[in-house]
């Protein structure tokens, strides 16, 4: 937990300083930089998900979106492969929502 404090502290500190008119292409092209580290790690991420979610749509032969209605409305159980399948597509949304953030930094 203290690892992300301190990391939050400097974000807010370099926050403070640019809405303040300091410019630094330093750091402008390092955060730059880590944004598209992070972005290519997230789709790479997303990419495993999508095929581990894809192998559990075929296996069941519906696609997640009719599953994730059924196994909410308690219609198929609480097998392993389901809360599996369940926290792939969690993990999935999760994952675009990253994904947006950082692409829309891009603009």
């Amino acid at each position: 937990m203290q690892l992300e404090d301190n990391t939050l502290t400097k974000l807010k500190q370099f926050e403070y300083l640019f809405q303040h008119g300091h410019k630094s292409d330093l750091i402008r092209e390092t955060l730059s930089k880590l944004a598209e580290i992070e972005l290519f790690e997230f789709k790479k991420n997303l990419l495993e998900i999508q095929n581990k979610i894809s192998l559990f749509e075929k296996q069941y032969n519906m696609t997640s979106e009719t599953f994730s209605e059924k196994f909410d409305a308690g219609e198929l159980g609480d097998s392993a492969n389901f809360i599996e399948w369940f926290a792939y597509t969690d993990m999935r949304d999760e994952l675009l929502k990253k994904i947006e953030i950082l692409d829309k930094s891009d603009a």
